[in-house]
């Protein structure tokens, strides 16, 4: 056999009186474990199925409102920004509250496809079904390759009650990666290697980490297992790419996955998130707001101990193959994997636990069948550590109990005598790898800290800050708060939130005309202009549209008109929004577009993926583009005086300030971090407003301030 660890051979190479032995002490008897089953069954009932039964408050909108998208033929090519994403969720009145779709891969929109026909919560309903189906499969799968009876089989996955609950509360997909990974367990074990390749490929397109299970492949030279996965992502990213199209994907490729390099997507510093990046973030990096008093701020110490515990949770994996491979140790080995991948992951939140149902069953049979008892309740106590719900007060003093749980329960599976014997040939690719990724990763955080002293102190708990704009000495933005997107106004250090009547996704503002212009999404965007003096009271609408500039002199208002996900951009008088005329039609795809006092507009237009800059001329119509702005470029905005344009232009897959003169064609980089900076506005002629993510987890960004050099 080349892997996998089967009845048969259970049954062919240890004596059956010892199994039968083994099997029988390493439980109490078969009385209290049905017990325990029924207790545990009935709090997963009553505290996770039936409430996550009741109300669509989950992530399961995430992923239902881009099936549903794609099933009402708006295309997915922008899924990844956070408030278009919102948007279409007001406009198709999915679920109460925030959503957001990165950073799932497209291809994970393939499982929940299917359901789009169906009303959310029915959706959600079905979903659940289906992964109390999965969990059945994943057991069944199993039943069939170990010796573990069905009662044990059903308590240890019991025994993971809170990753369950979790997993199922939010309606996540953990347990449909779980049947991938006990299916292509079950392949193996009958030598059908490319199926069980192709099986890791389909929980490698629901969830990015299991791409490492590739690791295991180059290992073992298994070419078949290797070949299987290749073919299978690539049919997975042909229909993928044949359903959705190809530009969702080049956005994942040219962005979302730069961008999860940087390690810090949610919560890049608090350790209940329980992975290794968060713990050295929270150690090692300041960031103004979210980790002011790191125990010593250190980019390059960062960047090596990150380095090291790559290098050394991957050199541990590879180096405990022997040249006497035997059923047991390439069963831990199949363990081994699941603690591997979820202790590279940047962030593993409980329901990633789910997928210790797979290694502890896989183990604990193994080590039961080797006649090592001890191991096997080590194993499972670790697990039961990793798995169970830790009260918030012992969580404060202890919290990295899952962490730590999930490490020792890694080291234990892997433990093989001399596997520390390292030779040389080790020891210098060790080194080598070492110096490599510690040089990327001291090169993706050298820069983090370039605006820090230019951010603006913002009291807030908002877990976004975005679309700047001055109001005198005031600072106006959009904030995401936990249900909602809200205008706040910074006012000499206090912030004030005004109120609106749905989401507040984009505003912008002109001192001249005394007003502020939001769009407030629901059902459809409108946007409304609220005055200065007065920013607490009662709205005006004006038009239906989203993404509103106005010009300095106030004269102009442009904005974009969206349908089926398709945007027209007008232009119009503030007071006379019925006259807007369409100066860039939809074939030319205009994302952003900011105004001229003369009524020019410049507009980021095009793919998604590389877009780029045009000006459409209001006395003549005529559209050009503007080849002195290399794309992909984005979030023009112009000065008071017309002489310099702000805009953000991605490079290596983040996105940078730029500012262009318009007299000399002079341009300055203003922002190099490995982070965003997006949405400039002018407070003056030599002063810039943006959003800036560096630090903070990608996408969720707060606000600064750029003086430009004289």
């Amino acid at each position: 056999m080349e892997s996998g660890y089967s009845r048969q051979v259970l049954e062919t190479e240890i004596p059956k009186s010892s199994w039968i032995l083994g099997t029988a002490q390493w439980i109490p008897g078969a009385e209290v474990e049905w017990c325990l089953i029924i207790v545990l069954a009935s709090i997963f009932v009553a505290h996770s199925l039936l409430p996550a039964w009741q109300t669509l408050k989950s992530e399961f909108p995430n992923y239902y409102l881009a099936a549903e998208l794609y099933h009402n033929n708006v295309p997915l090519d922008r899924v990844y920004e956070w408030t278009w994403f919102q948007r279409q969720n007001d406009h198709w009145a999915v679920r109460d509250g925030l959503v957001s779709f990165a950073p799932n891969p497209p291809t994970f929109v393939l499982a929940v496809l299917p359901l789009a026909s169906l009303s959310a919560l029915t959706a959600k309903r079905v979903w659940l079904v289906l992964s109390l189906a999965f969990l059945a499969l994943s057991l069944f799968a199993l039943r069939q390759v170990t010796s573990l009876c069905w009662r044990r089989l059903i308590l240890i996955m019991l025994l993971c009650i809170f990753p369950l609950s979790v997993d199922f509360i939010f309606a996540r997909p953990y347990a449909l990666i779980l049947l991938f990974i006990c299916a292509a367990y079950y392949a193996a074990c009958h030598h059908r290697h490319f199926g069980s390749g192709a099986l890791w490929s389909a929980a490698a397109g629901m969830k990015l980490f299991p791409v490492l299970s590739l690791i295991y492949f180059v290992r073992t030279r298994n070419s078949r297992a290797l070949a299987g996965f290749l073919v299978g992502g690539t049919m997975l990213l042909t229909l993928s790419i044949f359903l959705f199209g190809a530009e969702v994907h080049r956005v994942f490729l040219r962005e979302v996955l730069t961008q999860a390099s940087r390690g810090d997507w949610l919560g890049p510093y608090v350790l209940s998130q329980n992975s290794f990046v968060t713990l050295w973030s929270h150690l090692f990096l300041v960031e103004p707001e979210l980790n002011p008093s790191p125990l010593i701020n250190s980019p390059i110490l960062y960047a090596l101990v990150s380095t090291l515990t790559v290098v050394v949770l991957v050199f541990a994996f590879l180096r405990s193959f022997t040249n006497s491979e035997t059923a047991q140790t390439r069963a831990l080995h199949w363990a081994s994997l699941v603690p591997l991948m979820l202790l590279l992951s940047t962030t593993t939140a409980p329901d990633y636990s789910c997928l210790l149902i797979f290694s502890v069953i896989i183990g604990v049979d193994a080590l039961l069948a080797a006649g090592d008892n001890k191991k096997s309740y080590a194993l499972l106590f670790l697990y039961i550590a990793a798995c169970a719900p830790v009260p918030a007060r012992i969580l404060n003093w202890f919290p990295l109990t899952r962490l730590t749980a999930t490490t020792a329960l890694y080291v234990l599976l892997l433990h093989q005598r001399g596997m520390w014997r390292v030779t040389k040939l080790w020891w210098a690719a060790a080194l080598i790898s070492a110096a490599v990724l510690t040089t990327l990763n001291f090169r993706l955080i050298r820069d983090r800290a370039e605006d820090f002293s230019r951010r603006l102190p913002v009291p807030s708990n908002g877990y976004r800050s975005g679309n700047p704009v001055s109001i005198g000495s005031d600072v106006a933005f959009t904030e995401m708060k936990q249900t909602t997107y809200e205008i706040a106004l910074l006012t000499g250090g206090v912030i004030a939130e005004i109120p609106t009547s749905g989401d507040a996704l984009s505003l912008t503002s002109s001192e001249s005309a005394n007003w502020i212009y939001a769009e407030l999404a629901g059902r459809r965007s409108f946007i409304v202009r609220l005055p200065m003096e007065r920013l607490g009271s009662v709205s005006e609408v004006l038009v239906e549209g989203q993404e509103p500039a106005i010009s300095v002199n106030g004269k102009w208002l442009a904005f974009i008109r969206e349908e089926q996900g398709r945007g027209t951009a007008f232009l119009s008088a503030p007071d006379a929004p019925n006259g807007s005329v369409a100066v860039l039609p939809s074939r030319y795809q205009p994302l952003d577009v900011t105004v001229t006092n003369d009524g020019d507009v410049i507009a980021a237009a095009g793919n998604v993926s590389d877009p780029h800059l045009l000006f459409v001329k209001h006395s003549t119509k005529e559209i050009a583009t503007l080849p002195a702005f290399p794309h992909p470029a984005r979030y023009p905005s112009i000065s008071p005086d017309g002489k310099w344009l702000a805009f953000s232009r991605r490079d290596n897959g983040f996105w940078h300030l730029m500012v262009h003169a318009f007299a000399t064609g002079d341009e300055q980089q203003l922002t190099r971090a490995s982070c965003n900076a997006i949405s400039p506005s002018w407070v003056n002629n030599r002063t810039v407003l943006y959003a800036t993510d560096c630090g903070r987890g990608v996408g969720l960004s707060a606000i600064a301030k750029f003086v430009l050099p004289n």
